[in-house]
């Protein structure tokens, strides 16, 4: 069994290689017998039109991913039969995916095809690397977390017993098989050996040299693990150092106050923020409430004005009854001057020595042609000069009798008085 993982941009690549899609692709195994392709299936189920690369896409972005390029979004297993096994071919598949299937999870699986078409038949198990995280109560793609050290060394005895007990037969899992075929257990103990000295020469002098000649001799499928294996170690190491030690606990005191603060930030915030919301709230009351009674203070504003104006045409109707009526002020006019133009004219009729009974006569005649400005006095504006005239007619003889007094009183006084 070998496991790889691949990037998102990686992914394309393998997910093209197991399924044979593309017919002018240019494969790095020479060995592949085309004509044999056609042989290869898939026991993962389908996924509803989309492709294999979609359904991973899918269902990474369902879950917890970190937004960095050289995070793995797809791991690989690659399973061969034994050299040695005898029994039915497509039984051990079968029950190598349920296996896998069932430790993995049937929603992560993306493919998982049997090549018949290359020197040994071997399963691409290809899968979503999902793992629930406990602090946070979720699941996340991790491939690190998923694919450890612990998951390597024990799912090989795993999958054995697995098969063994299924398939009913003798099943020898080897690791580190490729797609050349099996390798010896004698293959796999030097592999082993070497990637021992190599992470003791790596503990013993972790230069970027060291490490790069080292690794460089390791197989393609150990490189990762080597690394993962000497993280684990130097993070053992680490913990039973004690300046290390001591340094994480003042970290740990140090970002513990440092979150007290932020928790009692938080806490302020909140309170500022209830606080708001709560000055808003009755904010809102009493702006309903002012603008609840303005508006009821207009409305009595209002029917004040409105009974005002109402009272005010009924003022201005009464005192225009009581008023006299630019008519009746021309009437009493008329009336007065009737009356004065009457008296004069008496007084006029007796100057010139008139006889009472014709004075009495004239003076009926005088005041039965006024009688028409008393009746109609909207005549005396188409009659307006004629009354005009009739004042200086007045004025005129006022004057006249005036004069006629002065020279009866010279008259007397000169001559004496009359005999």
């Amino acid at each position: 069994m070998n496991c790889e993982k691949f990037t998102r941009n990686q992914s394309t690549n393998i997910l093209v290689h197991c399924n044979r899609s593309d017919p002018n692709r240019t494969y790095k195994n020479q060995k592949i017998d085309h004509s044999k392709t056609y042989m290869n299936y898939n026991l993962a189920p389908e996924h509803n039109g989309m492709t294999d690369y979609e359904y991973m896409k899918k269902r990474c972005e369902e879950l917890k991913i970190l937004k960095r390029k050289d995070v793995n979004w797809l791991v690989s297993w690659v399973i061969t039969i034994p050299t040695d096994y005898d029994g039915n071919k497509a039984m051990f598949f079968r029950e190598a995916y349920n296996f896998m299937e069932k430790k993995y999870g049937k929603e992560n699986v993306v493919s998982a095809y049997i090549h018949l078409d290359e020197t040994s038949p071997h399963m691409h198990f290809c899968f979503v690397p999902v793992v629930f995280d406990k602090k946070k109560q979720e699941y996340k793609v991790n491939a690190k977390q998923c694919i450890n050290k612990t998951e390597l060394k024990q799912i090989h005895p795993q999958m054995q017993e697995y098969l063994e007990t299924k398939l009913q037969t003798k099943v020898n899992i080897l690791n580190g098989a490729t797609a050349e075929g099996n390798k010896t257990v004698e293959q796999l103990k030097n592999e082993e050996k070497i990637k021992e000295k190599a992470i003791l020469e790596l503990i013993q002098n972790p230069t970027a040299e060291i490490k790069k000649s080292v690794i460089e001799q390791l197989p393609e499928e150990q490189k990762e693990n080597i690394i993962e294996e000497e993280i684990e170690i130097i993070k053992e190491d680490l913990k039973k150092d004690p300046e290390f030690i001591q340094m994480c606990q003042n970290r740990a005191i140090a970002d513990n106050e440092e979150l007290e603060e932020l928790e009692m930030e938080i806490e302020n915030l909140k309170g500022k923020k209830d606080y708001m919301e709560e000055s808003i709230a009755e904010l809102e009351i009493h702006h309903k409430k002012q603008r609840k009674q303005l508006a009821e203070e207009f409305e009595r504003e209002k029917q004040r004005n409105n009974a005002r104006i109402i009272e005010m045409q009924n003022t201005t109707i009464e005192q225009e009854k009581d008023k006299p009526s630019f008519w009746n002020k021309i009437a009493d006019k008329i009336f007065n001057f009737k009356l004065v133009a009457t008296v004069s004219f008496v007084m006029y009729q007796l100057s010139n020595k008139v006889p009472p009974e014709r004075i009495l006569k004239n003076v009926k005649q005088f005041r039965k042609n006024y009688d028409k400005y008393v009746d109609n006095p909207e005549l005396v504006q188409r009659e307006l000069k004629t009354m005009e005239y009739m004042d200086i007619g007045l004025e005129k003889i006022e004057e006249s009798e005036q004069i006629d007094l002065r020279k009866e009183e010279l008259s007397k006084d000169e001559y004496g008085p009359e005999l």
